[in-house]
């Protein structure tokens, strides 16, 4: 019994899967150092000379470049290797560790594969086949980015030579267009991914297959005949037909359920087949499992439960699978926002044409207010969803501390000149800092809101500026609240929509965009105290009407709703 609970108790602790998160990271600054030296050398190039002299000169770029990524590919080799090795090392001793409880309680000596010949040939197997594509896979890097290097100069010269595009604008989108493309690999099928995407999915799925094969030859030495699958949210329809489920390993198979699970065979699952069990981007496991002395991992009930929209964003329900695909498209948003940030800071360092500089410079800053942007929405979700925000999915090489200082303050800036723009003379410094209001100062921090939503929807004019309509709110608070009306309603606050109105709106969207005017606040006032009263008991309102304006007010809080001008 107690080895059943404890097995129940780490079930969800043995789906291992390595950390390559070092591994990923040198492949991560190889992209972005590959970037920054595309950007380099097109930027020496001079895209003005003739037809012959250009591609003479953008072959013999584009030669060195190449040469370039494989000297990259090469210094970075030994460390790779390495890494690798370690982590089939760590999965093989790991996955053996797991597996030893179930086969111990099964009167099996533990193993260790350390001193096993066979598990240790099947190890070294796996990582040998594994090493060599990621090695074929990387070593396409070269081709596929001296092709998307000559592609970007060709778009430019073609672009200046038409006079379509200036020299600087041309130079401007080539830059993006480099930093966007980054480094690829190409498969024998012609698919690209990202280099450490590519690099990713190898790796974990040739660590996965061979940790599956190392379980699978313990469990025939140990005279095993099935393995409990795991199961996870977010399985593909075909595999989450077995997940949970039970396979035989060994004999032919002579029951189809055993303990309430289904018996699955080696060819039903897909076993040896990319689409199946352990193949492409599968995240499932198996575990021995002994009729009579083992216990199911898992109930009907809980496997049904795994794809239920349990977590909350934005009002809406989704399951663990898309929450985690959400935030995984909030993290290459932000990533590509600072390769692109990266990249247009390389080219600026690298140019002495003023205007281009001016140019790039410009687009650095609009890239960083964009950045900033993803940065908060992505924070926002962690923090609705309660997800662990992961750093190191958002961090470029290039994109190092000197960068982001500037790029924060460079959203600074643009937030203050938006901020301007909506009529706040001073405005708080960043958004950061207009944000904390919340807590240091609520009630200005709520009126600054209130005034921007109506400029943004375009019910006031920024022309009006804030200082005025907060000198304005205040001398409603002083002069109308607190005043009892002739309709014997006591004022006692002031919505928004009605100091809307006080101003009035050159183009009203609520309207058809008709002008509308303002009302003064003695008129207000005077309507008030002596203007003709009509109840509104099927709305809660009173409303108070003279030649110059008509007032409404909600009679059981004695809120300002409206006001018009007649």
């Amino acid at each position: 019994k107690e080895y059943r609970r404890q097995r129940q108790m780490c079930i969800r602790d043995r789906n291992y899967e390595p950390d390559v998160t070092q591994l990923l990271g040198l492949y991560q600054q190889l992209e972005d150092d590959i970037v920054a030296d595309m950007v380099r050398r097109m930027l020496r190039m001079g895209f003005v000379s003739e037809t012959t002299a250009y591609q003479a000169e953008v072959l013999q770029t584009a030669g060195i470049l190449y040469d370039d990524i494989l000297q990259m590919i090469a210094d970075r080799t030994d460390v790779s290797v390495a890494q690798v090795r370690a982590m089939f090392e760590d999965a093989g001793v790991r996955t053996v560790e797991i597996d030893n409880d179930t086969h111990e309680a099964a009167g099996e000596a533990p193993a260790d594969i350390r001193q096993d010949g066979g598990m240790k040939q099947v190890l070294d197997a796996g990582y040998r086949k594994t090493l060599g594509t990621m090695r074929n896979l990387v070593s396409t890097t070269a081709n596929t980015t001296q092709t998307a290097f000559l592609q970007v100069c060709d778009r430019a010269y073609m672009q200046l030579s038409s006079g379509a595009f200036s020299y600087q604008d041309a130079i401007r989108m080539a830059v993006r267009n480099l930093a966007d493309g980054g480094a690829y690999v190409t498969y024998p099928t012609g698919h690209r991914d990202r280099i450490d995407v590519a690099v990713r999915r190898c790796v974990l799925t040739g660590v996965g297959q061979t940790a599956a094969a190392v379980a699978k030859k313990r469990a025939e030495d140990s005279g095993c005949r099935y393995m409990e699958l795991t199961a996870h949210g977010g399985a593909r329809p075909e595999h989450a037909r077995w997940q949970g489920q039970l396979v035989q390993i060994q004999g032919k198979r002579t029951r189809k359920v055993i303990d309430g699970l289904k018996v699955f065979t080696l060819q039903e699952i897909g076993y040896g087949d990319g689409r199946g069990f352990k193949g492409w981007n599968c995240r499932h496991n198996w575990h021995p499992y002994y009729p009579g002395l083992s216990t199911p991992n898992y109930t009907p009930e809980q496997i049904a439960r795994l794809d239920e929209k349990s977590i909350s964003y934005n009002g809406e329900k989704y399951t663990a699978y898309e929450i985690s695909q959400m935030q995984r498209k909030g993290e290459r948003k932000v990533r590509t926002l600072k390769r692109r940030a990266a990249a247009l800071e390389e080219a600026a360092k690298n140019t002495d044409d003023p205007v281009l500089k001016q140019g790039l410079n410009d687009d650095f800053s609009a890239v960083s207010v964009r950045l900033k942007d993803a940065e908060k929405t992505l924070k926002d979700f962690c923090q609705q969803t309660g997800q662990r925000r992961d750093a190191f999915r958002e961090q470029v090489n290039g994109f190092g501390r000197s960068t982001a200082q500037r790029a924060v303050h460079q959203n600074n800036l643009a937030f203050q000149e938006s901020m301007r723009k909506k009529g706040f003379q001073n405005p708080p410094k960043s958004l950061a800092k207009m944000e904390k209001m919340q807590y240091n100062d609520p009630k200005e921090y709520a009126l600054m809101k209130s005034y921007e939503k109506s400029v943004d929807t375009g019910m006031m004019s920024p022309l009006v500026g804030y200082e005025k309509y907060k000198e304005y709110h205040q001398r409603v608070e002083t002069e109308l609240v607190g005043l009892k009306t002739n309709g014997g309603v006591v004022i006692r606050s002031q919505s928004k929509h009605f100091l809307e109105r006080v101003f009035g709106t050159i183009s009203d969207p609520s309207h058809s965009g008709v002008k509308r005017e303002g009302v003064e606040l003695e008129d207000v006032k005077e309507a008030l105290e002596h203007g003709k009263v009509k109840k509104h008991p099927s709305r809660d309102s009173m409303t108070f009407a003279t030649d110059k304006c008509i007032v409404s007010v909600n009679t059981k809080t004695g809120n300002l709703i409206q006001v018009t001008p007649q």
